[in-house]
């Protein structure tokens, strides 16, 4: 499996979790697990470890979200569109594997795929000024 194809694995995940905020990270694995089968032991860990470090640091995650949206809350993006926000903030802000330019230009390709037509460059925007503010 690809990054990117274990990416839409953690879209799915995390989309999720914002319809069962009541499930702990352990039972919303172990379903989705049962559900994907197809998965094999790397790909299960690599997915699992993603969206555990995006669970582990969602309220950051959420901040900066906040922070470079200039006017958009939260609660006020589409579902989709902040499932794609978490993770690109996630992978440039605490994953030292990824690369900030592949995050952004990853995060804008799941969007491409999964929600609005205004959305990729929404993303890409936020993204991109997060990147900046932190090579600042």
């Amino acid at each position: 499996m690809t990054r990117r194809n274990a990416r839409k694995h953690i879209f799915n995940l995390v989309f999720q979790s914002e319809f069962n905020k009541d499930l702990g990270i352990k039972d919303v694995l172990d379903t989705y697990n049962d559900e994907y089968e197809q998965l094999n032991k790397y790909e299960t860990d690599f997915v699992s470890r993603e969206y555990r470090g995006i669970s582990a640091n969602l309220e950051a995650i959420d901040s900066y979200i906040e922070k470079y949206s200039r006017g958009w809350s939260v609660a006020r993006l589409a579902k989709t569109d902040l499932a794609i926000l978490r993770i690109g903030v996630y992978e440039i802000m605490f994953d030292d594997d990824v690369p900030a330019g592949v995050a952004v230009n990853e995060a804008v390709e799941l969007a491409k795929e999964f929600s609005g037509d205004k959305a990729p460059s929404f993303i890409n925007a936020i993204l991109t000024n997060i990147v900046r503010a932190k090579e600042d």
